[in-house]
């Protein structure tokens, strides 16, 4: 079995704007899960868009092993991550730009 290295996401360095502006948000999402909240953080972070496409490629994974004899154990990975501070960013996202 071979060991895939983590792709690392840089969060902003600790005492700067951008940092206390992504912690302020983000405990703001643990308390609410509100997803324009997750949106908010990531995007202030800066990091918005490496989360986007980690979580695209990890649901793509999960997904195209749905019909997988592991299928139970893929969705509950898929739920996982949508319950993620990024999978709540990218459902908003997702639903800013249908509506607008």
């Amino acid at each position: 079995m071979t060991t895939a290295a983590k792709e690392v996401i840089q969060a902003p360095e600790r005492g700067t704007y951008k940092w206390q502006m992504f912690k302020q948000w983000a405990d703001e999402f643990r308390t609410t899960h509100a997803d324009h909240v997750a949106y908010i953080a990531l995007h202030m972070a800066g990091v918005l868009d490496p989360c986007r496409q980690k979580l695209n490629a990890l649901m793509q994974r999960h997904t195209s092993q749905l019909g997988a004899e592991a299928a139970a154990r893929h969705r509950r990975a898929i739920e996982r991550l949508q319950n993620t501070m990024t999978g709540a960013a990218m459902a908003y996202e997702a639903s800013f730009q249908r509506t607008h």
